[in-house]
């Protein structure tokens, strides 16, 4: 809950021990305006705002910013040390009322605070995760792009040969035919140790395009015919 300008001039006046006809009278304002005021139905014009701050003897800022977070709970303790202040209550009790409040409502919005820097941190490293799995998805697709453009242009101009022979081209048989005589023609850019098995997956994916090719071809040329 918002501490806004209706709550601040109601408890502002109530710390200085005002009432409600006192205060009107004081900043030169309608009885009526003060409680709408007080009780939020109405918007603060600027010059009741000058008069009703001149008249609790405090800084017309203070009741322009509404930056000030308190809950419910924070609310319900300052009033209740507001309306115990009615009473004769010693103005160093009041005041250390008041300071610990203060306290409560800092140690609270620490809290907060805390949680929230800990959710940027960790949203930021994320988001530079994120940016350093692209720039290594970048550089490897930089590095790999030339080879498997070539390598798939092989693999369709064999797969082309067995399809139009009737045949199927394996994408097991192909990767270990272009490992055994097209191995030289350009440098593979896998690890020695697991050269034959990312041919493989790389000849899967490509035939899988093939194929899609195909039938795509296959139900354009049905349609022309209908």
């Amino acid at each position: 809950m918002i501490l806004d300008n209706g709550n601040k001039v109601q408890n502002l006046r109530l710390l200085k021990k005002l009432t409600i006809e006192e205060l009107a009278k004081s900043a030169d304002v309608s009885e009526e305006s003060l409680k709408s005021i007080e009780c939020q139905k109405i918007e603060l014009i600027t010059t009741d705002l000058t008069k009703i701050a001149n008249a609790l003897n405090v800084d017309v800022d203070l009741l322009l910013d509404s930056t000030m977070n308190m809950d419910n709970q924070d609310l319900y303790w300052l009033r209740n040390i507001l309306q115990n202040h009615k009473t004769e209550i010693d103005f160093s009790q009041l005041q250390a009322q008041i300071m610990n409040l203060i306290n409560i409502i800092l140690y609270k919005n620490r809290e907060q605070w805390s949680e929230m820097r800990k959710n940027s941190i960790e949203s930021l490293c994320k988001c530079e995760r994120k940016n350093c799995a692209r720039k290594v998805r970048k550089l490897r697709d930089e590095k790999y792009a030339p080879f498997r453009e070539y390598f798939k242009k092989i693999q369709y101009e064999k797969f082309m040969q067995y399809h139009q022979a009737g045949k199927i081209l394996s994408a097991n048989y192909f990767a270990m035919w272009y490992l055994t005589y097209k191995s030289e023609d350009m440098p593979i850019p896998y690890v020695k140790q697991n050269i034959a098995n990312k041919l493989v997956q790389l000849a899967q994916y490509n035939n899988r395009e093939f194929k899609k090719l195909l039938r795509e071809e296959a139900d354009t040329s049905i349609v022309m015919e209908d």
